[in-house]
Order: structure tokens, then sequence, then C-alpha cells
């Protein structure tokens, strides 16, 4: 079952950037490929969890990393335009409920919400550079109350469940205004009061700051930060910034690399490169202690995200 309510021009972005990502000339096998492997991880959340199922981000990531035995399920709960608020009600849990339920092997829930509640802007009540700090500090405690109850949900299901949250890296509001996907960009920008990269990054990490309350106040519950990757792995080659110079959390004053973003265009989404960088930061910081017992990892100073850029554009 997978519907959402008729949504505003602000969610159906997700929408149709994935929609012309389906269509987009391919230039390698499906992403998804066919063949074994056991269902370990189970995708919930908004369009960065369905990019990823699209991707078969993660499942190409466990395979590089020597497992490719694990794979991931995501085709009923990771939606692309959903909402904290809307994960929260009874029928979007029973979702994951269902899924956990058709799929017994799972034990790992990964989460992405709380994106499109901050990206409504001032018409959907989400932030905007005009909102006072008390405002803010309103819409972060229900982002945070909504995933409180969708971590409580599912961590109750299954003692042995552990849920890691994998949120965002830095959005583009710069390149992308006047890209292909200008005419839905624009308008969320506006919505958002025009924010500078500053100001609109320097937001996302108190939110980001925010749900790292609530990853440590909860046993099986973890989280993997990803601000600044981006531009750690593009770098900004034409202003003198080569991969690998810009360590995370990277430059607030920038955003991130247009072509680290979907279509080279999107405002929101990472490419299926950046995908897969984001699910090897995954790795290094979560699976590998998660599927082999590794200790924890930092993908930021082990080395391996300087390798990264190599093999990519």
């Amino acid at each position: 079952m997978r519907f959402l309510s008729p949504e505003p021009l602000w969610k159906m972005a997700s929408v149709l950037s994935l929609s012309l990502a389906l269509v987009a000339p391919a230039s390698a096998e499906p992403a998804i490929p066919e063949g074994g492997g056991t269902v370990r991880v189970l995708l919930v959340g908004d369009s960065w969890s369905e990019f990823m199922w699209f991707d078969g981000s993660l499942r190409n990531v466990f395979a590089a990393n020597g497992r490719p035995d694990i794979v991931e399920e995501g085709g009923e709960t990771a939606i692309s335009g959903s909402t904290a608020a809307e994960w929260s009600q009874p029928a979007m849990l029973q979702l994951i409920a269902d899924e956990l339920a058709a799929h017994p092997t799972i034990d790992t829930v990964q989460l992405t919400l709380g994106g499109n509640d901050f990206l409504a802007g001032q018409p959907g009540g989400g932030w905007w550079t005009g909102i006072s700090a008390a405002g803010e500090e309103a819409l972060f405690d229900q982002i945070v109350a909504d995933a409180t109850t969708v971590v409580d949900f599912i961590l109750a299901q299954d003692p042995e469940l552990e849920i890691v949250i994998s949120l965002y890296d830095y959005t583009n509001f710069v390149e992308s205004l006047s890209g292909i996907l200008g005419f839905l960009c624009n308008p969320t920008w506006d919505d958002l009061g025009e924010p500078t990269p500053l100001e609109i990054n320097a937001a996302g990490g108190r939110l980001q700051d925010r749900v790292d309350t609530l990853i440590a106040s909860r046993q099986r519950l973890f989280g993997v930060r990803h601000y600044g990757l981006m531009q750690f792995v593009y770098g900004f080659p034409d202003d003198g910034i080569p991969p690998g110079q810009l360590l995370p959390p990277g430059d607030l004053n920038r955003p991130s690399p247009i072509e680290a973003m979907r279509l080279g265009a999107d405002c929101f989404h990472l490419s299926a490169d950046g995908n897969e960088v984001l699910a090897q930061n995954l790795w290094d910081q979560y699976y590998d202690r998660r599927f082999n017992g590794a200790l924890f990892g930092d993908g930021f100073e082990s080395g391996t995200t300087a390798a990264w850029s190599a093999s990519l554009p």
C-alpha cells in the first residue's frame, strides 16, 4: 500500500525527481539486481530512503565490503515525500509492522525522516529564514516527538531489532535554481525564505543535533551523520578545492556540489554515486559493526573516504 494524500509542490519535487531518474537513460546494469541474499535491512522513510532503494546503494556497498549475502528491502516503506508526522500515524506504522512480519530475517531498520517536515517552509509549517527561535524549537520538538513515536514502535516489535538513523547532507539551492529542476527548486526556496547556504546548512545541523539527543536516549538506536560528505568527496575544483580537502562537516557557506545531486540539477537528492558514498559511510560507521562485529569506525578518518572520490565523476 503506497499512498499519500494530495501533495503541495515542495513534496512533489522528490516524486518528480525519482520519476525522471526512472526514465533517464541507464549506463549500467539495473540498480536492483536479481539474485539471492538474506533480507536483513528494512529501509523506512522519505525520498532519501527511496532513492537508496531504487539505486541499490546498500546491497552494492555490502557486496563491495565482502557481504553479498545481505540485502535490503524498501519496496513498501521507502516513500518519497513522506514526513515524520505521517510516519507517526497508525496506518504508516502498520506498514512497518507488516514488512517486518513479511521478512522475519530483518534485524535492522534504517530510518530517514524529518527532511520533508523541515522543508515545508513557511506555508507548510516548516522551517524558514524568518522563523523565530521559539518557532524553530517547537518545529524541531515536533519532528523529534514524531520520530520518537516511530523509533519506539519499531523497537517494540522485536528485542533483537536495531535502528540506525541516517539523515541528510547539505541541499543545493544555488546552481539548482537555474537548472532543469529550477521550476521546482525555486518555489521551495521561496517558501524557505530564500536561505543562503549558511542559513539552511546551519539549521539542518541544529535539527541533526536534536535528533542525536533522541539517539543517545535509546538502547539499540544508532545514528550516522553525513553533513559535509559530498563536499569532501567531490570538492569544488573550479574554486581550487580538490576532492578530499574539505573534511566534514565541510564549509557551511557552501551547498553540496551540484555534481553530487540527482540529474546534476536536484536541490534535495543525491545522485546514484552520491548515495553509494552515503551507503559506504553507513558501512564504515555502523554496518561493519552490525554484521561483522567490528568496532565502530569513523568513515571521515579511516582513510576510506579519500578513495571514494577516485571512482566518482
